[in-house]
């Protein structure tokens, strides 16, 4: 997979040809799919581009944090360039870190391992790129021996050498191994380099997305192979709350079967009631300990996990309380966000340009069949967090079809965006989108949870 693609903005905007289109093509969205067969993986499209860029609020807020990271030099100089989640922070300031220092050099690069933080279901590997006269470093996407059956998220493109970056493994049904074998390649950019910028197309940008996406291959500067050990005592940190707590979000029932707490953050567990009419597909909500200690739901990286023989996340993230010394916990669920059962498809009349019914906060601007298919155009009001289309759809005949990319455009001063959906190679008068969403809701009053 080309992380280029797997780490931009999904969209871009179109209504009478808007001027803003020249600029705005953003290639992506390619359809993260889970390594397992039966897994799908909440992933934010904010935080893909972001993943692990999340903290540096940190060492100014919590002064005890900074001084855990001076006693490791290799944590103190993340501290001062990354930031990171509230529960990785805890976890460094509790010396929860595993030091591996393994180094390499290949082809004038070298690639050091310098320390792990893992638990039970999550294993975070920082490392460093080093390489005399380069501007930028960047690891492409690991793999592993034997293959590892989580989410694998990658490094953070394009960095300077000698920034500390990370892979992280997220597993749902097995435990984190014992250890394995991790194999990645490098490519990078040499000080006084500037890529060129691609020749000027002569097609409208319809077209431009109809088309496959292409990008020139990076040159492989060196290959890297890691045997990576886990301590133990970390892999066997975790706890499983049994909380068999029923509770009804907007006339839906649910019941909260477990909470998973981890160093690295904490799950809740939920299933829906069969004669539920729509499919959860978000929380809003917090954790609270004894103190009144609050614990948000996790921003960045995996946030929610779900079945893929339905549509519904049943699985939600939140940071780790794990260090805080919490004798009661409660979550907190002040709203949701829903995917109607009858609305899991979506059907569009391309001839006429009409949808007799789409998301809400979502209208169709047009509809408009060019040679290599046909573009849609959506009107998004609000923040544009994440498609309401998925990259699949459907002709009449059940067939499916993949969209390859999606462009998008987003203004600062609160006006609507646009999404811009192209059907490469579909023909036919009539389609039918899949739905990621139909509607979100706040509640009145919140749904209170004691988990322990």
């Amino acid at each position: 997979m080309n992380r280029n693609e797997e780490y931009r903005a999904l969209l871009q905007e179109l209504e009478t040809t808007p001027p803003a289109l020249d600029t705005a093509v953003e290639r992506a969205l390619k359809r993260h799919r889970a390594a397992r067969k039966r897994r799908l993986w909440g992933i934010p499209v904010g935080s893909l581009a972001a993943c692990f860029a999340l903290f540096v609020g940190l060492v100014n807020a919590f002064p005890t944090f900074a001084a855990a990271c001076e006693d490791v030099p290799v944590l103190g100089a993340l501290a001062e360039a990354v930031r990171f989640s509230p529960s990785l922070s805890a976890a460094v300031e509790n010396d929860y870190v595993q030091p591996v220092g393994q180094s390499q050099t290949k082809n004038g690069i070298t690639a050091t391992v310098e320390s792990i933080i893992v638990d039970q279901k999550q294993v975070n590997i920082f490392f460093t790129l080093e390489g005399e006269g380069y501007e930028s470093l960047s690891a492409e996407m690991p793999a592993f021996s034997p293959a590892q059956q989580c989410s694998i998220m990658g490094a953070v493109f394009q960095q300077k050498p000698g920034t500390l970056l990370n892979f992280t493994l997220d597993y749902v049904d097995r435990d984190v191994p014992e250890g394995f074998t991790m194999t990645f390649s490098v490519t990078g950019q040499r000080e006084g380099e500037r890529q060129e910028a691609a020749a000027a197309s002569d097609r409208a940008i319809e077209d431009e997305l109809l088309a496959p996406p292409t990008e020139p291959e990076a040159e492989i500067l060196a290959e890297f192979t890691f045997d990576l050990t886990f301590d133990p005592q970390f892999t066997a940190q975790g706890e499983v709350l049994a909380v068999n707590e029923t509770f009804t979000l907007d006339g839906q029932t649910f019941t909260l079967t477990e909470a998973e707490v981890y160093p690295t953050h904490l799950r809740i567990n939920v299933e829906g009631a069969e004669d539920n009419t729509a499919w959860l597909k978000g929380l809003d909500f917090y954790l609270e300990n004894q103190d009144g200690e609050r614990f948000d739901a996790v921003s960045s990286g995996v946030t929610a996990s779900g079945e893929t023989d339905s549509p519904a996340m049943v699985s939600y993230r939140l940071e780790s309380p794990w260090f805080s010394n919490s004798d009661h916990l409660t979550v907190h669920i002040t709203g949701a966000k829903w995917l109607a059962k009858e609305h899991q498809r979506v059907y569009v009349d391309l001839e006429q340009g009409t949808a007799p019914w789409l998301p809400d906060g979502v209208s169709l601007s047009s509809a408009q069949r060019r040679e290599d298919g046909w573009v849609l155009t959506f009107r998004m009001a609000g923040a544009l967090l994440s498609s309401p289309f998925d990259m699949t759809f459907y002709d009449a005949e059940g067939n499916a079809w993949e969209a390859r990319q999606m462009g998008v455009t987003v203004s600062d001063d609160g006006q609507p965006g646009f999404l811009m959906l192209p059907l490469p190679d579909y023909q036919a008068g009539e389609v039918w989108l899949t739905a990621n969403y139909s509607h979100e809701s706040t509640l009145p009053q919140p749904v209170d949870i004691p988990l322990k």
